[in-house]
């Protein structure tokens, strides 16, 4: 019995001590790994490619595949040696792609691609429909799984990896044994009379703490005119959709849940505090700069929050007060700040 608290409190232990990092691009060429337990840089590797958007880590925290070039290059972080092992080559010749979307299965040997395609003739140029694609990880081989509408922004995998969610102007359900789409969660195409278009940008990320996909949503209420606002929250777990009305608006990028899903935060000019369960603003306050992102501790106390200026800014969630201001070596833009798994 003794030895086996003594290894419950080892295990503990090292828990506590291992340090929560994160990932963030940052111009030119870089990506930053912050250590949120000692709120500081952690290292930096340097891209192939300009401006790093989109980052996705792996399931074991040893790789990150991130957008470069304008969302054409797919390159390949190694977090281990703090290096690009490869450029994953997916553009067909003759062609030119935009990649906006990328989600990475459990096994993290197959990544999920929403890919514009322009094709190049001596003539012209021939924009393509949108499509997702899956890649092969090890080999780069793609596979078109399923065309999509104009305006998808992101993608998630429900935990069965039966479903693809393409966020757009609406939710789209993507069967991926089907290769179609198979149901969609009306936001800007509304059929209700008494709902109006819900307008959300997904192009910020970051629900590895919670499992909730948050954006803040705008919209005009049918009946009594009203100017509204919100959030949309996406379990990515199961699809399951909650729309959070939270009254007259205040202009916000994106949001982030907490890990027992009780509580929102909202960054653009000011930083917001949602009670998800009451539905409410609970904790308003002004900011310095405008902010474009953030991500949470993984105990909830903590939040991190950075865009538009080379600075990570942390805060207590409980008092929405600063706690520390962390200079970047660059400015990380409208980047994605992803959490990465534990190791």
């Amino acid at each position: 019995m003794k030895a086996l608290l003594a290894f419950s409190f080892v295990v503990a232990l090292s828990f506590a001590q291992e340090p929560e990092l994160y990932v963030l691009g940052v111009h030119p060429h870089g990506i930053v790994i912050f250590d949120g337990t000692r709120n500081e840089i952690a290292g930096q590797i340097q891209t192939r490619g300009r401006a790093p958007k989109e980052l996705v880590p792996s399931p074991d925290g040893k790789f990150v595949y991130t957008t470069t070039d304008g969302r054409a290059k797919l390159e390949v972080v190694n977090l281990e040696t703090r290096s690009i092992d490869r450029v994953l080559e997916i553009t067909p010749p003759g062609y030119r792609l935009t990649i906006y979307g990328l989600v990475l299965n459990a096994k993290g040997d197959r990544l999920y691609v929403h890919v514009k395609p322009v094709r190049e003739l001596m003539d012209r140029y021939v924009v393509e429909s949108p499509q997702i694609w899956s890649v092969d990880v090890a080999s780069g081989k793609t596979l078109k799984i399923a065309e999509v509408p104009q305006g998808v922004a992101a993608l998630a995998l429900t935990r069965d990896e039966r479903k693809l969610i393409a966020w757009g102007r609406d939710l789209y359900y993507v069967d991926v044994a089907q290769n179609r789409i198979t149901d969609t969660f009306p936001l800007m195409n509304q059929t209700s009379p008494t709902a109006g278009a819900l307008n959300t940008l997904a192009l910020f990320i970051q629900f590895e703490r919670s499992g909730i996909f948050s954006i803040p949503y705008y919209t005009k209420d049918p009946i009594t005119a009203k100017d509204l606002m919100g959030l949309v929250n996406l379990d990515v777990t199961n699809g399951k959709v909650d729309v959070v009305e939270l009254g007259s608006p205040i202009p916000l990028y994106s949001a982030v849940v907490s890990p027992d899903r009780k509580h929102a935060y909202a960054v653009m000019n000011q930083l917001l505090a949602i009670d998800l369960e009451k539905k409410r603003i609970t904790q308003v306050t002004d900011l310095e700069r405008t902010r474009y992102v953030a991500n949470i501790s993984r105990d909830g106390k903590r939040l991190f929050v950075s865009g538009a200026a080379p600075f990570i800014h942390v805060y207590d969630t409980s008092t929405l007060q600063l706690i520390k201001t962390i200079e970047l070596p660059g400015d990380p833009s409208v980047t994605s700040f992803r959490a990465l798994p534990a190791r």
